[in-house]
């Protein structure tokens, strides 16, 4: 697959998810109002999408699915189940996750995309902490989805979703590592997903 149709793919693939995201969404906000972050996040990433550069971008099936897939599991999720959390724990984790990923978005900007790829490498803002906070603020609000919605499905789907990230993670470093610029910044911020930790 080359670059251009991997784009367009993107480009169509993410406005269909945020369409049915808000669908889905759209009626619990009057119950749940931190979903909202969520909805922003979303369409931050479409918009990005459309505005980006172009750059070196994994053609190879593995990156691609991972890619889409790891986009989309965790908009699966069902509102299902009692809350096991107040509604503060679970709205400082939903949107100061998402606040988290949209600060990422903003300083990758038109750099964002779905499937692995070098458009210059980034080491400001929230890439000064940890290598993909993106993902480390996904992970943060979908600890507060499974405290708001903790049903079995959810922690299947969501469970899921952070083994694909850890796979994204990955691949991401496997093209982003042929450039030194990045190999520089990867021996300068140690962590890729939680400060300390992992």
């Amino acid at each position: 697959m080359n670059q251009r149709v991997i784009h367009y793919a993107e480009c169509a693939f993410l406005s269909v998810l945020a369409y049915f995201t808000l669908r889905r969404l759209l009626p619990v906000v009057g119950e749940h109002p931190q979903v909202m972050v969520s909805l922003a996040a979303e369409l931050a990433g479409v918009v990005f999408i459309f505005l980006q550069r172009p750059g070196d971008v994994a053609t190879d099936m593995r990156s691609i699915i991972l890619g889409f897939g790891g986009t989309s599991m965790a908009l699966l999720i069902a509102p299902l189940g009692t809350a096991l959390a107040s509604e503060a724990v679970t709205t400082a984790l939903i949107t100061g996750g998402f606040a988290l990923s949209v600060l990422a978005k903003l300083s990758l900007r038109r750099s964002f995309g779905i499937v692995p790829a070098n458009r210059g490498v980034k080491s400001d803002g929230m890439y000064r902490f940890v290598r993909h906070p993106m993902y480390m603020g996904y992970m943060i609000s979908h600890l507060g989805f499974i405290l708001l919605y903790p049903h079995l499905w959810n922690v299947a789907i969501l469970g899921l979703a952070w083994v694909l990230l850890w796979a994204r993670t990955r691949e991401e470093e496997r093209v982003l590592m042929r450039d030194p610029a990045y190999q520089e910044y990867a021996g300068k911020v140690r962590f890729r997903l939680m400060p300390g930790l992992i």
